[in-house]
């Protein structure tokens, strides 16, 4: 595998504001409403031109239009389209995670034919938005719903490819969807960077190639990366940071990715975006059993979402700087490796005493918090798959958050909306933060069993100073076991990049 050429996974995606039963697509995708399917409009051409077989059919098995209700029907007739695949909607409106949800099980239900090419009607009138969103987080589920990763395969690769789709829709939007349709796929391309950066095996994602892969993206996109070596970590003070990288045999690297558009003024203060960078957790000599270490590649899960994120930043240039730190390491035993009881003083000044060497993702982004804040910038915001505690409390499917300065995170909660994540708000309790009191150093590392990620979010707050800053826990959505019959893939899921790309296009 080449450096900077990792696996993409890609789908042609065109607007047209003909008459979709002219397309010579492999299939025709009809959506319906609950209420009155049998009197849309299209359905009613549509079963016309079948000489009545649709509505037949769909009677035969009792079809109502629910969501997710699904039929393929085989048209046998001189139609330009020889498959017509009929999808319910329900009843309710369609929210942006709807939206990418619904074209993702258009594309997982084609897949299950051999079609290369889909014709989908859609007027979004369904959508709780404007027409112009909608599309867009249309084809952007479409797009991501194409990906797969087959790197490490030699046989049995699936054929079940759509190479392309159209979707025939309002007149009135054909003048503005190339740029619509080119926005989402530049979001999607950038999901699916996160992906694939996260997907790949530890023996190859070290922090040197995630170094080396966040360059060669800055190179093409014609972002500002700076790549720091150990020695000159070492000369920040990063002491806490290269604690967790001693017992590796793989060198730790600091990534920083700036994007800074020409015209902005000099003196605007930035978004700051850390991501934590653990290629590979083994627990440290806090050793993790075997079944919580397989999918340890993950952990690196929110440095591929900010590198990633300034991917999409570079194509559709937001007027804001914007800055993105990756302290990348990875955390395994040795006889060089931190110990339970070390205690080590961090590029703040502030010293922490060594409880549990699993709780080593906050040590990394200490430093790295602090490094961030010394940009000075608007606001600051970590993401990571930080705490077990938080998918016990909130699922696989949530991440949370929370943060010091309620106007970010507002804007989190505004952000994810739009973007069609779903994040949950925990409370920063200072009630609990004495749990993190040493008695011999300024911090623990860990406090007691319960409240687990509010308290590394608490530990965290310790590095940020007065920065405006939220800590986003990604550990549940960021890599699935399973399929959940969402947009969302098994393995890596590039969560996180939507919702961070809508807080850096945000006024």
């Amino acid at each position: 595998m080449q450096k900077g050429n990792l696996p993409m996974s890609s789908i042609k995606i065109k607007y047209s504001g003909s008459d979709v039963l002219t397309s010579k697509a492999d299939a025709l995708v009809v959506l319906l409403e609950q209420k009155g399917w049998q009197k849309d409009e299209l359905f009613k051409s549509l079963d016309a031109s079948l000489n009545g077989l649709a509505l037949k059919a769909l009677k035969k098995i009792g079809f109502k239009a629910e969501k997710n209700a699904h039929f393929l029907l085989q048209t046998h007739t001189g139609l330009p389209f020889g498959h017509v695949l009929f999808v319910g909607l329900g009843e309710e409106a369609y929210d942006a995670a709807a939206l990418w949800d619904l074209a993702a099980f258009i594309i997982r239900k084609a897949r299950s034919r051999a079609i290369s090419s889909l014709a989908i009607a859609c007027d979004f009138s369904f959508a709780d938005m404007p027409a112009e969103r909608a599309l867009n987080r249309f084809s952007l589920g479409l797009h991501g719903a194409a990906y797969r990763f087959e790197q490490y395969k030699s046989r049995n690769l699936r054929k079940d490819r759509i190479e392309s789709c159209t979707i025939f829709g309002p007149a009135a939007l054909k003048s503005s969807a190339s740029a619509i349709i080119a926005q989402a796929l530049a979001l999607s391309d950038a999901v699916n960077f996160a992906r694939d950066l996260v997907n790949t095996s530890s023996e190859q994602m070290t922090p040197t190639r995630l170094a080396e892969e966040a360059a060669a993206m800055a190179k093409e996109a014609g972002l500002k990366c700076i790549i720091e070596s150990e020695a000159q970590i070492k000369k920040r003070g990063m002491n806490l940071f290269l604690a967790v990288a001693k017992g590796s045999a793989q060198e730790p690297r600091l990534i920083t990715l700036t994007y800074a558009p020409p015209a902005l003024d000099k003196s605007s203060k930035p978004l700051v975006l850390v991501g934590k960078g653990l290629t590979f957790d083994s627990g440290g000599l806090s050793l993790k059993q075997g079944n919580g270490m397989l999918t340890m590649k993950s952990d690196m899960a929110g440095a591929a979402a900010v590198i990633a994120t300034m991917k999409a930043i570079a194509v559709l240039k937001p007027q804001r700087k914007i800055i993105a730190i990756v302290a990348a390491c990875e955390n395994m035993p040795d006889g060089r490796a931190y110990k339970l009881g070390d205690v080590i003083t961090g590029a703040s000044g502030l010293s922490v005493e060594i409880h549990n060497t699993d709780a080593e993702g906050r040590l990394t982004l200490a430093d790295a918090l602090h490094y961030g804040a010394s940009f000075e910038p608007e606001m600051m915001m970590d993401v990571a798959t930080l705490t077990g505690a938080c998918v016990v409390a909130l699922g696989e499917l949530t991440a949370g958050y929370m943060g010091n300065d309620k106007n970010v995170t507002d804007r989190i909660e505004q952000a994810a909306a739009a973007a069609g994540e779903d994040f949950w708000p925990l409370p920063l309790n200072t009630k609990l933060k004495h749990q993190l009191k040493s008695d011999i150093a300024d911090l623990k590392n860990v406090g007691d069993r319960y409240g687990g990620a509010i308290l590394a979010g608490l530990f965290l707050e310790e590095f940020v100073g007065k920065t405006p800053w939220a800590h986003l826990d990604i550990a549940g959505p960021a890599f699935l076991s399973k399929s959940y019959d969402t947009h969302l893939p098994v393995g890596a899921t590039g969560f996180g990049v939507a919702t961070l790309l809508e807080l850096a296009l945000m006024e």
